[in-house]
């Protein structure tokens, strides 16, 4: 622990599930800062999963060129809808797998396929296309066209239309099936995405507040700075706390999250370099060594 870090002594609200919560929690904790967690938003299975269904059966057969992975969220629908049609998901050799960035990468990796491809600088939707061109064999040699191809994207249902755009402006086959939906905590059971071998307060300090939606706006007072992790989670706090306290930290996890604390007409304090605890946690202390103040 770091106690002369200017987060030391501060507390962050982390709107994540408990269980994804802990790397934040645990980079917090090196700085000698606290946290409470709140889970606003939860994600399941559609109610009609034919589509994804018959993609994912072409997927296993080696019907795509390409694999295209936006979420831990996405692979864990795959993982459970293989489960329940019997099927064994490995991703075939011939098919490359993009993922957007690192946990995504972790949850491809432990399936046991390796990454074709995952943006350096910007870790998003934006970042995966602006860098799409350096993919192995992207460039028809000697023509600077780009081949055909075809790509396999289960996504969320309120994902944006980034990559679904950039991929028919290529004039690349893409099938497209949303793989889970985005709910307000907690989801239904039966078609929830869980995390399975992990606990709710693994790696948790013993001053970890876990939190009810309902408790957020009593706990408002003792913190000093909200950590989003996606728009949907602006959507999901201001409907518990319409309008957070000027002095509170508002730390987006990237830029739609910070689009959408502007379209709120909130201004994100500080935009992670990285969609990761480190990057959320380092850009809160960023901006305090930039305009420090002093933990009440």
């Amino acid at each position: 622990m770091d106690d002369d870090s200017v987060l030391a002594g501060c507390r962050a609200l982390v709107l994540r599930e408990p269980a994804r919560a802990a790397g934040t929690v645990a980079a917090l904790a090196s700085r000698g800062a606290s946290a409470s967690v709140c889970r606003l938003i939860d994600f399941e299975l559609p109610a009609d999963t034919r589509g994804l269904d018959d993609s994912l059966r072409v997927l296993l057969a080696g019907g795509f060129d390409w694999l295209v992975l936006t979420s831990v969220n996405t692979v864990r629908a795959l993982g459970l809808r293989a489960a329940a049609l019997d099927l064994d998901l490995q991703i075939p050799e011939t098919t490359r797998v993009a993922v957007v960035g690192e946990a995504t990468a972790l949850a491809v990796t432990e399936l046991g396929a390796p990454i074709a491809f995952m943006p350096v600088h910007d870790h998003s939707a934006r970042g995966m296309l602006a860098e799409w061109d350096e993919l192995n064999g992207a460039a028809a040699p000697g023509t600077g066209a780009q081949d055909p191809q075809s790509v396999f994207m289960p996504q969320a249902d309120i994902a944006s239309a980034t990559l679904r755009d950039g991929f028919a402006a290529r004039g690349w086959a893409t099938r497209i099936e949303v793989a889970y939906q985005t709910v307000p905590a907690p989801a239904d059971p039966h078609r929830a995405l869980r995390m399975t071998g992990a606990t709710p307060d693994a790696g948790f300090r013993a001053d970890t507040r876990l939190l009810a939606p309902a408790q957020l706006p009593a706990a408002m007072p003792g913190l000093h700075a909200v950590f989003f992790s996606s728009p949907s989670t602006v959507d999901a706090f201001l409907a518990a706390v319409p309008e957070p306290a000027a002095d509170i930290a508002l730390i987006a996890i990237g830029d739609s999250t910070a689009a959408r604390l502007r379209a709120a007409g909130l201004l994100p304090t500080a935009v992670a370099g990285f969609p990761t605890p480190e990057g959320l946690v380092a850009a809160w202390e960023h901006s305090r060594r930039a305009a420090p103040h002093t933990p009440t």
